[in-house]
């Protein structure tokens, strides 16, 4: 999705597992910037796809939906996204009311996901490509999820962080809204203009799994926009020990504040632990989040007093609207699941502890969408050449909830949808798409 989603709000299922992060580096660069980096024009190199189609036939198409399955993570942390399920099926049922996609109905086949599980996204993936063998997989993927469907099962993918890393591995086709960060390098210039980087003494946090996307994209960028970096920090090790966390991060809070650091930007993972650890101290830099989803996930698992630390934050993400104009799916899951009626609003505006149902209605509005827009431009010769084709060709599109448009090419599997700057209200708890 994204809404605030997306990641969304799932992440938050992920501090159930515990959250930390040991051993540590903490770099001083005050240093002027040089060289701008920036993605090549081959950064996506298409996939060689085979003109197979696996789940089609005459008058049918086999679609996996997949979805976290929330009961598991209850007795942790109260956590609802609606029901997934309804609302993917009340969709594909008004979808193949409608003739379907080129006369071919929808056969929906649906993946829960055990989130609590360390295997619970392989053994879904490996259901939906080797039993069921479907021909595409629509919904909810997190992080390196897809590669299973794309790289390892060459299965056709419609959703889940599409980065230039990971594109680069798939066998199939895949198209999404999101980049996973990759986006970035588009939405850092957005705050140098604001000026909200100007004058400032910045500290860089990434986790270690984003540590190619700061030294590859942050840095050059920013450098490349004048902006000088007095610290970067690195959290590398175990993501298992709370305590380690807290004393690593203690470590970079206490050399950021000696050396006069007054504002952090924070890279993927660091965007739920730094701002947490943070609250416990005195000392309050103004925060920059990657993303906005990452920034919600804090805000959706913070106390009151807990949130002050977001004074003045600000956090890159794409403008969402929930309204029933940019929101055609609402009344059609509402119709089939009356207990979510009125329910569906966007998730960063629901209080806290109420069911996020913007989220699951959201993911499945958007991915189905931009599945049947695809898929209907590819013709009655539906296979993974003439979908991928048809992707490339597809050009710009307003998807259900996003505000801007998204451009489809060959270079743009993702969307390219513009991020936006998002600026933390106090008064509503969330951030929210900054004047100007």
């Amino acid at each position: 999705m994204r809404s605030p989603r997306r990641r969304r709000p799932l992440l938050i299922a992920a501090a159930v597992a515990a959250l930390a992060i040991s051993a540590c580096s903490v770099e001083s660069k005050d240093d002027t910037p040089s060289a701008s980096g920036g993605p090549t024009a081959e950064a996506y190199p298409p996939p060689a796809v085979p003109a197979v189609a696996p789940g089609v036939t005459a008058d049918s198409i086999k679609i996996g939906f997949v979805y976290p399955d929330l009961d598991k993570v209850k007795q942790y942390i109260q956590i609802d996204h609606g029901d997934y399920k309804a609302a993917f099926q009340a969709l594909v049922d008004k979808a193949n009311s409608e003739g379907g996609i080129n006369g071919r109905k929808i056969i929906p086949v649906y993946g829960a996901v055990d989130v609590i599980s360390p295997t619970g996204a392989q053994e879904t993936c490996v259901r939906l490509t080797e039993d069921e063998k479907v021909f595409a997989v629509l919904g909810s993927l997190n992080a390196d999820e897809a590669l299973c469907y794309v790289q390892t099962h060459k299965t056709a993918v419609v959703g889940g962080d599409l980065t230039a890393a990971r594109y680069a591995l798939a066998q199939a086709p895949w198209i999404a809204t999101l980049q996973g960060g990759d986006e970035i390098a588009d939405g850092l210039p957005l705050l140098v203009d604001r000026g909200a980087l100007t004058g400032k003494k910045l500290a860089v946090v990434s986790y270690k799994d984003d540590q190619a996307l700061m030294d590859t994209t942050v840095l050059p960028t920013l450098r490349g926009r004048n902006i000088a970096i007095t610290e970067t920090a690195v959290m590398d090790a175990d993501i298992k020990d709370p305590a380690a966390v807290s004393s690593q991060l203690n470590v970079f809070i206490q050399k950021f504040q000696s050396d006069g650091v007054n504002a952090v930007l924070l890279i993927a993972g660091a965007q739920s632990q730094f701002p947490a650890e943070l609250a416990k101290t005195s000392y309050r830099p103004q925060l920059l989040f990657q993303s906005n989803n990452q920034a919600g996930a804090f805000v959706f698992g913070a106390s009151d007093d807990d949130l002050k630390v977001l004074d003045g934050a600000l956090a890159l993400g794409q403008a969402v609207d929930y309204t029933p104009r940019d929101n055609p799916c609402a009344a059609t899951v509402e119709a089939a699941v009356p207990a979510e009626r009125g329910k569906i609003i966007n998730p960063a505006d629901v209080p806290k502890g109420q069911p996020q149902i913007g989220i699951s209605e959201g993911i499945a509005c958007q991915t189905l969408a931009l599945f049947r827009a695809v898929a209907q431009k590819a013709g009655k010769n539906l296979t993974y050449q003439s979908f991928q084709q048809a992707a490339f060709s597809l050009g710009k599109i307003n998807l259900p909830i996003i505000v801007d448009d998204a451009t489809y090419g060959r270079q743009t599997p993702h969307g390219d949808i513009p991020p936006r700057v998002m600026t933390y209200d106090p008064v509503k708890k969330n951030f929210v798409l900054a004047a100007g």
